[in-house]
């Protein structure tokens, strides 16, 4: 394993991450109610499940760098305020190190009492089609990364 094949897919997995955390947001209609934190918690055995069967050498990294990357994938979806995100990744870092400790007081929500929410197929297909079109134009940002607009300003891989 070089660097630079970590490196490589490090980033790789942090844009899937930024990639699947804009979709999960985009059709997300019970997370709503969640502190974000919680959907973070949620989201995350899928997608550092998804990420390591994408990018095999994570299985060769420390589980802090593979959490920090899905992390720093979920920093670079922007689908929240900087600080809101940050204040919310502290948060489940926190809870990481001491499963005893409370995420934040709006976390006290029973998720047993959350009903299983169907797809809007309509809301999936409006995300595919905002992605293929994104994706299709190919808008190269100065940094060299595509950006992808996402309707209601959200924007992501910049």
């Amino acid at each position: 394993m070089s660097d630079d094949d970590l490196r490589w897919s490090v980033e790789a997995s942090a844009a899937q991450i930024a990639l699947m955390w804009m979709v999960h947001q985009w059709e997300s209609t019970i997370d709503e109610q969640k502190p974000l934190e919680l959907q973070i918690i949620d989201f995350s055995a899928d997608a550092l499940s998804k990420m390591c069967a994408a990018y095999p050498i994570l299985h060769n990294v420390t589980e802090e760098l593979r959490w920090l990357t899905y992390f720093k994938g979920l920093i670079a979806a922007d689908t929240h305020p900087r600080d809101q995100m940050l204040s919310a990744i502290e948060a489940v870092r926190r809870r990481r190190a001491d499963p005893t400790a409370k995420l934040s007081a709006k976390s006290d929500v029973k998720l047993g009492d959350a009903e299983p929410h169907k797809i809007d197929p309509t809301s999936r297909a409006d995300a595919l089609a905002a992605i293929d079109r994104a994706l299709s134009e190919d808008q190269l940002h100065p940094s060299g990364g595509v950006e992808l607009v996402l309707g209601k300003g959200r924007k992501g891989l910049t």
